[in-house]
């Protein structure tokens, strides 16, 4: 009976020492793990950490308009076609990115004009559906802001003088064509065409055909310091009126001679020699709305028609 009993205590004290000498799952004494297995370890977490998203930094437009300021001491004696000079103005910076509203109204139905150049030119060398700005200078700048949304280019003015967007095509002969409207503006706030402008000019020269909210187009040139008048304001039935009315301009260039178009219909014709090959884009300019905003569908081009 003592042997027995004795046998039981044994057995017990047995036990005892097996189990001090077992670990829980996830528990691990000090002996058992090196110093530098534990360091690798704090470094491996570390480095498969999840990485941090840096937005890139937005860069400012590298072809916007930059208006020459002219020296008070150097005045500027006007040539005989000098019609409309423009006297530079140093705009303030826009205190926040002018956000556009209104819906737009859809685009000009297929009907096409008997004068429509469109007719007889078959597809087009080059097409922006304004889906992205993969092909224009993005971000906000002194004159202007850009956005595209719902496949149209907004380019809305920070200032009360002209400012535009230049994207990288150069033309020498063909047909540019746009579809234009403008949820809000009036009067002769007006929008349009930039087209020829030399590359090595930074965007500061060119040609502009515009058209006005109350229904009025005009053809200016721009040399970097005046505005001259090439054709005054006119009005023409072809023309539409008012706020969110799409029109579709188009301009045909062959060396000096220029022939502009009105939804198809051929409106002007002039020479003029000052610029025969360059850049083009899209300009907007008002003084009645702030903000004022041209909404951009389409545009697109023809080389040599």
């Amino acid at each position: 009976m003592v042997t027995m009993k004795k046998l039981i205590i044994i057995s017990a004290v047995i036990l005892a020492f097996v189990l001090t000498g077992c670990h829980y799952p996830g528990l691990q004494s000090g002996a058992d793990l090196d110093p530098d297995d534990a360091m690798a370890t704090e470094i491996a977490k570390i480095l498969t950490g999840t990485p941090v998203q840096v937005e890139p930094t937005a860069t400012l437009a590298e072809e916007t308009v930059e208006l020459a300021k002219i020296p008070d001491e150097t005045p500027i004696e006007p040539d005989e076609d000098l019609i409309e000079p423009v006297e530079p103005i140093e705009p303030e910076e826009p205190a926040t990115t002018p956000a556009p509203t209104s819906t737009p109204m859809p685009s000009p139905t297929a009907t096409l004009a008997d004068s429509d150049p469109t007719r007889n030119l078959g597809d087009p060398d080059w097409v922006d559906n304004m889906d992205n700005g993969d092909n224009w200078p993005t971000g906000l700048d002194k004159y202007t802001a850009i956005k595209f949304e719902n496949g149209y280019m907004k380019l809305t003015a920070s200032t009360g003088v002209d400012g535009w967007r230049v994207t990288w095509p150069t033309l020498g002969n063909f047909y540019l064509e746009a579809a234009l409207q403008s949820p809000s503006c009036e009067g002769n706030d007006s929008f349009g065409l930039l087209f020829r402008v030399p590359a090595d000019s930074r965007a500061g020269k060119g040609y502009l055909f515009g058209i006005t909210c109350d229904g009025r187009y005009s053809l200016r040139r721009w040399d970097g310091i005046a505005m001259y008048s090439l054709i005054g304001l006119t009005e023409h039935t072809a023309l539409n009126k008012g706020v969110d009315t799409v029109n579709k301009l188009g301009v045909i260039a062959r060396d000096a001679d220029l022939i502009l178009y009105i939804n198809g219909h051929k409106v002007h014709e002039i020479s003029d020699a000052n610029y025969l090959t360059g850049k083009f884009g899209i300009f907007v300019g008002g003084i009645n709305v702030d903000d004022l905003t041209v909404w951009v569908d389409q545009i697109r081009y023809w080389n040599n028609p």
